[in-house]
């Protein structure tokens, strides 16, 4: 499991990449609305967003854990990505 410090510089660092923004990753702020003008976040590019975290991290998000994440800001995307990828291999029952 990575420090939380870890997860949420590599979260920024492929929004800026999967989404092509012009920003400089430390520059996103946890409070930061994913539907604000800075990031202009859409079903599409959460989508590419989510592939790109699942690489990264090597794990599966579920689309249930993105409904219920209820993802307004950059933070509520930090957090799903601690709980659903970054954090300990859920078990996958047979």
């Amino acid at each position: 499991m990575l420090p939380d410090d870890d997860v949420a510089t590599k979260v920024r660092a492929l929004m800026v990449d999967a989404l092509d923004l012009r920003l400089d990753p430390q520059d996103i702020g946890a409070q930061t609305s994913l539907y604000s003008p800075m990031i202009q976040l859409d079903s599409l590019n959460l989508l590419q967003l989510l592939l790109a975290v699942e690489t990264e991290f090597g794990g599966h998000v579920e689309d249930e854990d993105v409904m219920e994440a209820d993802l307004e800001t950059v933070g509520d995307l930090i957090e799903l990505v601690r709980r659903h990828v970054a954090g300990p291999r859920r078990e996958i029952p047979a």
